[in-house]
């Protein structure tokens, strides 16, 4: 995974954006006032295609399954539905806390 946001990074046409794809400008590919992202699911399918090619990576995820990870590796339940910007962190465990919680037992 780490090895894949490398890659995407450095070929990014705007190394200084601050999206880890951008479009030529260093723009993201959301439209806030229409709520599409243009041209995302054709630049997703090119880039996984180049990430299956060219590297180790052999298990096809989604960028959904980037958002997960981001969650299921924040510390806390309440960090993860802050990193995903979630008003109320239900959806945040039901959907996106995909690992396993450990708790300490009482005795």
């Amino acid at each position: 995974m780490r090895q894949a946001i490398e890659m995407a990074k450095d070929v990014r046409p705007i190394q200084s954006s601050e999206f880890l794809f951008c479009n030529r400008d260093g723009k993201g590919y959301f439209n806030e006032a229409t709520g599409r992202a243009g041209g995302w699911e054709s630049l997703w399918r090119g880039f996984f295609a180049r990430v299956m090619a060219e590297t180790k990576i052999t298990e096809k995820f989604t960028e959904h399954d980037l958002r997960a990870k981001c969650a299921s590796d924040a510390k806390t339940l309440e960090h993860a539905a802050a990193l995903l910007s979630h008003a109320d962190s239900k959806i945040t465990e039901r959907v996106y806390r995909r690992k396993p919680e450990f708790v300490e037992p009482l005795r």
